[in-house]
């Protein structure tokens, strides 16, 4: 006993220097490497500098790898896995922002037409529905509505309730027109609205359609609207309302 208890201090000390050996070899061997190779010739593939900070690295990693004890060595890999696959998804998000927010809009869009964004020329700018269609969000003689762009429509097409919303009164009007549109056919009755905002966007004495109750889910942004416009383009799954 007496003989093992006097080979254990002699054990501790030892341990921290048998620790430093690795990682202080690793230093003197790139050292030694960089003193003999001419500074423009590449060591392992590595320039001058890129080597000296590969081999601290190393000898850092080996330091503190030995100091870790065999039981906490998983959870050290562990936590380290966990680290890089954060810090790889934190660059794959910040590499695909842009993608990211058109897809981010596109669900917003989507569940919760907000208003249309407005470029610096004045244009108002729709994101395509994930269903691929535009909901555009104007308002019809003050009043919310949510329109379909539809340039299959000859008119503008309103619902039986967003026309009341807007003011019309349906009960005296006679649903005798039929209307052929990107939803099929239907039938509706001829009606004036006084004025049509998107955006910036204004137009007054609008001619229209109002479908018959049930027969549309919801208002098309038909021809009599997007005919006054300068332009309407689609441009990478945006739709770009210019006026005159």
């Amino acid at each position: 006993l007496a003989r093992r208890a006097r080979q254990a201090p002699e054990d501790t000390r030892a341990r921290p220097l048998m620790r430093l050996l690795a990682p202080l070899l690793i230093l003197c061997g790139a050292f030694g490497a960089l003193l003999v190779t001419p500074p423009a010739t590449p060591i392992l593939g590595l320039d001058h500098q890129a080597f000296a900070g590969a081999a601290a690295l190393a000898a850092i990693l080996i330091w503190f790898l030995s100091r870790t004890r065999a039981a906490d060595f998983t959870r050290v890999v562990g936590s380290v896995a966990v680290w890089a696959m954060l810090l790889v998804a934190l660059v794959g998000a910040y590499s695909y922002r842009f993608e990211a927010a058109d897809f981010l809009g596109r669900v917003a869009s989507e569940l919760m037409p907000s208003e249309p964004e407005v470029g610096r020329g004045g244009e108002v700018i729709v994101t395509r529905r994930l269903s691929g269609e535009f909901a555009v969000a104007g308002k019809v003689n003050g009043q919310r509505v949510t329109f379909l762009f539809d340039t299959g429509a000859s008119v503008v097409v309103l619902t039986a309730a967003d026309a009341r919303r807007a003011g019309i009164d349906t009960s005296g009007l006679s649903f005798d027109v039929p209307v052929t549109t990107a939803n099929g056919a239907a039938m509706a009755a001829e009606a004036g609205i006084d004025e049509i905002a998107v955006g910036p966007i204004v137009m007054h004495n609008v001619r229209a359609l109002v479908a018959r109750p049930g027969a549309l889910e919801e208002s098309l942004l038909g021809m009599s609207f997007l005919e006054r416009l300068k332009s309407y383009t689609v441009e990478r799954g945006r739709l770009i309302l210019t006026a005159k």
